[in-house]
């Protein structure tokens, strides 16, 4: 059966604005984190349940709806009920809770009725009580007969907690909510227990969480070393100020074409300085989009960043090939070449299930990163003749090891 999701987004006396639905977190609103983990849990629509809609909620749901989620507010019950499709099970959301990725999938994956429990123990004394040995962590499943049936029989009560307590007095399977005692079965951190954001100090522990998202170990030294020591500070800094990750990206092309321009006049030494400073950029970007969205980064900025690498090089391999002979245009074709081949070789690593690519291997940022101190030690020429190196070393172990993996599956 396909899954929805409802929200609640109930007004508050803790709350000054009376709606935890919009505190902040790391520069959205705790709202768009609740609807990415009923999107990432399988869910296909979501409504919201509000009874008003103030200016921060309205951007939040905006926001969301660039980001390609079918998402509608609800004004009443009656109204939220009736924007859900027969055949749906639903995922509830109390106003306010979070939870861990893990624990919400789990709780989708059950069979029928179900509702993620915690120990009734004094950590969870503001989770609503189950009985003598739960309280309810925010999240439950059910079908649309039962948001009809407690619709229809709601009166004066509060329509959350009818709907818990019906599916309480159903027997509805309890989910935990926290993991088993010891490690994670992955070998990490074990997930975190549930929230209910009162208050900003509340999500902290939730922002803390999204900004390591950010941090996937991936890449090779220039993006685990060079752009983490760029990004990593300014991660924070520019997401608080909710400056969006894709005028950070494309500023960063602006800044690499800027760097073509100037080496068009054969400023080369400019163009050498801004090239990095644009790949950090970017990688900033990257690490933005990844706080909110774990789909892949953006493709064109940074075709287009690339572009202007390249166009760069081929402006160097002119000036060069202008004294020292057309060879030089064919090393400096050597680097673009090399950098496409283990592009193309990727998908073919991955369907063989090659190791994964070295540290130490070449990449695009890398050679930016590179080309001033090369051009420092042994001048433009010589330095381009290192990245043409650099780069088809890489393209060689990259071309082994698929070949290396081809030939154990022959086997």
């Amino acid at each position: 059966m396909p899954l929805a999701a409802l929200i609640a987004a109930q007004d508050q006396v803790d709350r000054g604005d009376g709606l935890r639905a919009v505190l902040p977190l790391a520069g959205r609103t705790l709202i768009e984190y609740q609807a990415g983990l009923a999107r990432r849990a399988g869910a296909a629509h979501i409504v919201v349940l509000v009874e008003r809609v103030p200016a921060a909620l309205a951007q939040a749901i905006d926001r969301l709806r660039r980001d390609g989620l079918r998402i509608e507010i609800a004004r009443s019950v009656g109204d939220a009920v009736d924007r859900f499709h027969p055949e749906e099970r639903v995922l509830l959301v109390a106003d306010g809770v979070v939870a861990a990725q893990a624990a919400v999938d789990a709780l989708v994956d059950t069979p029928g009725p179900a509702l993620l429990a915690l120990p009734d123990v004094q950590d969870h004394a503001a989770f609503e009580r189950i009985d003598a040995e739960d309280r309810w962590a925010g999240y439950a499943v059910l079908d649309k007969a039962m948001l009809v049936e407690t619709a229809n029989m709601l009166g004066d009560w509060d329509f959350i907690s009818t709907l818990l307590r019906r599916l309480v007095q159903g027997d509805a399977l309890r989910v935990p909510a926290l993991a088993p005692d010891g490690p994670a079965s992955d070998g990490g951190a074990p997930p975190p227990p549930p929230v209910i954001a009162t208050g900003p100090g509340a999500t902290l522990a939730i922002e803390h969480l999204l900004l390591r998202r950010a941090e996937r170990g991936e890449g090779n030294w220039a993006e685990r070393h060079l752009h983490r020591l760029v990004a990593a500070p300014l991660l924070s800094q520019v997401m608080v100020r909710q400056i969006d990750e894709r005028h950070v990206a494309w500023g960063s092309v602006a800044l690499a074409w800027f760097a073509v321009l100037l080496a068009g006049f054969e400023y080369f030494w400019g163009a050498a300085v801004l090239l990095p400073i644009a790949a950090a950029g970017s990688a900033l970007a990257r690490r933005m989009g990844r706080v909110w969205s774990e789909g892949p980064a953006e493709f064109l900025p940074g075709l287009a960043r690339m572009l202007a690498g390249v166009t760069v090089l081929g402006l160097l391999a002119r000036q060069e090939a202008a004294t020292g002979g057309w060879g030089w245009w064919t090393i400096a074709l050597l680097v673009p070449a090399a950098l496409g081949g283990m592009t193309a070789l990727r998908p073919v690593a991955h369907a063989l299930r090659t190791p994964p690519t070295p540290l130490w291997t070449a990449s695009g940022d890398a050679l930016l990163w590179l080309a001033p101190a090369l051009a420092v030690l042994g001048g433009w020429r010589w330095a381009i003749a290192a990245l043409a190196a650099y780069a088809g070393a890489s393209f060689l172990e990259r071309f082994r090891a698929v070949r290396k993996s081809a030939s154990l599956c022959d086997d």
